[in-house]
């Protein structure tokens, strides 16, 4: 999709919490990708000028990979950026526009469904994992949590289900004429 989520005057009260939270997530997102980079740098300074790296990067880098993404992909969809083609999708709307909405709202909903489902089978390992203090990392040497890392990925895929609900109502609020 290469155009901004559709906008229309009738924004609402979730609409505006929706992009205020998924933009706060997208920063602490970045942040996060800056405060690795430092990380990173400085184990390959240690690791090459003092001979001592810093225990457990690869372990950190390894789940940020997946926090970063989840915290940033509900942003990401909510501004249009998400990878998409829209080939049928326009040629739809211009000759059927009826056809075209029905497609996009298709789509938003599959989408929806699909965030919504990762969340609900993702929480009961959240859980499992707080329960039982799973740990990444070799003991003794470096160990980090693994529970909040799969918690990020039911907090983005929340909001990415969100993001979908949110876009297709917006769609149908600018389609009604259809």
């Amino acid at each position: 999709m290469t155009s901004r989520t559709p906008t229309v005057k009738v924004r609402g009260h979730l609409d505006r919490t929706a992009d205020i939270i998924m933009g706060t997530a997208n920063v602490v997102a970045t942040l996060w990708i800056l405060g690795l980079m430092v990380l990173i740098v400085c184990d390959i300074l240690g690791r090459e000028t003092l001979g001592r790296p810093i225990a457990g990067v690869p372990e950190m880098v390894k789940y940020s990979i997946v926090g970063i993404v989840f915290l940033q992909i509900a942003h990401t969809h909510r501004n249009g950026e998400m990878i998409r083609s829209d080939g049928i999708l326009g040629m739809a709307r211009r000759r059927w526009p009826v056809a075209g909405l029905v497609m996009d709202l298709f789509a938003q909903i599959c989408g929806a469904v699909f965030a919504a489902t990762l969340a609900w089978a993702v929480w009961p390992k959240v859980v499992r994992a707080y329960e039982r203090g799973e740990m990444e990392g070799v003991q003794g040497h470096f160990t980090l949590p693994v529970w909040p890392f799969l918690a990020l990925i039911v907090l983005g895929s929340v909001l990415l289900a969100v993001s979908f609900l949110l876009t297709a109502m917006t769609t149908l609020k600018e389609h009604r004429d259809v």
